[in-house]
C-alpha cells in the first residue's frame, strides 16, 4: 500500500520506510521542541534508535511541511556524516520520524555544557565531519540546502567526556530544509522563507529577503567555526532580536574571542565563510582541502 504523508503529498518511496506504531517502545525524553518531542527508544525490543514525534499536527500546516520535507531529505540521502533514516510512522498519529540513536548528545552541549575546553585534534574532526556532510548535501542530486545549521543539530554518535575521545559529528533536523527540485526550471532556488533558522547562526540575507541560495549554510558555518575554536555561543551578549539587525549592517562574533593558539588559515577561513556577500562565501568542496591541511597547534 502506498503510504500518504501528510499535506494531500504521496510518495510511493515511503512504503517500503513505514514502521508500524506498535514496533516501537518510548524510553525517555531527550529532547523539546515547539513542534516535537525526541526519545530514546527501542525498536522491535532489541534496536536502540531515536524518535522524533511531531506535536499538534492538526494545528499547524507549517509543522506538516516540516516533517514532510524532512522525510523527504532523509529518504533520499545517504552519508556517514548525516544522521541515518530508519523509517516513519505515518499512517496514525502523532506522526514519527526514526533515525538512529545518537548516544554523544549535541555539539552545542559538548561546547558549551561541560567544563572541558576541547583539544585541537577534537576540534579540528568536529569541523571536518560537518564540511563532510554538507559537502554531500550540496553537491547531491537534487541539491539540499539546511537552513538550520548550527551545533543544536550536530550530533555526537558517543559520549566525549575527555580531551582523548574522539568526536563522530552527524547532521540532523531537516525540518527546515529545502531540495532543489523543489525549484522551477532554471539555476534559481524557488521563493524561501524570511527569517527561517536560528537568529544566532542565521545568514544576514535571510533576515531581509525570501531569496537566497545554498551560500546561507557557509554562513552558518562560519558560526559553528566560531563556537567550535572559542567555545562560545555566537553573539551570546547581545539580545536576539537585535541580531539580524546587526548581522545585515556587518557586525560579526568577536575575533578577540579566537584563542592566541589557534591556526590562522581557520581564522580566515570563518572570516571568508561570514561574508556578507553570498557569493564570497567558499563552497565546501573548497573548506574540506583547507581543514585537512591544517596543522594541530601543540
Amino acid at each position: 500500500m502506498v503510504t500518504a504523508l501528510p499535506c494531500g503529498v504521496v510518495h510511493a518511496e515511503c512504503a517500503s520506510w513505514e514502521i508500524a506504531f506498535d514496533r516501537i517502545l518510548l524510553e525517555r525524553s531527550v529532547g523539546q521542541g515547539v513542534t516535537a518531542h525526541v526519545y530514546q527508544a527501542v525498536l522491535d525490543g532489541h534496536y536502540q534508535v531515536a524518535v522524533k514525534q511531531i506535536n499538534d499536527v492538526d494545528k499547524s500546516e507549517k509543522d506538516l511541511r516540516a516533517f514532510e520535507r524532512e522525510v523527504a531529505v532523509l529518504m533520499r540521502t545517504c552519508h556517514e556524516n548525516l544522521v541515518r533514516f530508519l523509517g516513519i510512522s505515518s499512517i496514525q498519529r502523532p506522526f514519527r520520524i526514526i533515525t538512529e540513536y545518537c548516544a554523544g548528545g549535541c555539539v552545542f552541549s559538548l561546547l558549551h555544557n561541560q567544563e572541558m575546553l576541547l583539544a585541537w585534534p577534537q576540534k579540528l574532526r568536529i569541523l571536518l565531519d560537518v564540511a563532510k556532510a554538507m559537502q554531500y548535501l550540496h553537491e547531491f542530486n537534487p541539491q539540499v540546502i539546511h537552513r538550520d545549521l548550527k551545533s543544536l543539530n550536530l550530533l555526537l554518535t558517543n559520549p566525549v567526556k575527555t580531551t582523548l575521545d574522539t568526536p563522530y559529528t552527524k547532521v540532523s533536523d531537516f525540518g527546515l530544509a529545502r531540495i532543489k527540485w523543489q525549484a522551477e526550471a532554471g539555476s534559481t532556488w524557488p521563493q524561501m522563507t524570511r527569517a527561517a533558522g536560528t537568529c544566532h547562526w542565521m545568514a544576514p540575507e535571510v533576515f531581509v529577503s525570501d531569496t537566497y541560495d545554498e551560500k546561507v549554510d557557509l554562513y552558518s558555518y562560519a558560526m559553528i567555526l566560531f563556537e567550535v575554536l572559542c567555545q562560545e555561543i555566537p553573539f551570546e551578549d547581545q539580545n536576539p532580536a537585535d541580531i539580524g539587525h546587526l548581522c545585515v549592517k556587518g557586525c560579526r562574533p568577536d575575533l578577540a574571542s579566537v584563542p592566541d593558539e589557534c591556526p590562522e588559515v581557520l581564522v580566515q577561513l570563518m572570516q571568508t565563510c561570514w561574508a556578507g556577500t553570498p557569493a564570497k562565501r567558499p563552497p565546501f568542496s573548497e573548506i574540506l582541502p583547507i581543514l585537512e591541511q591544517v596543522e594541530i597547534p601543540q
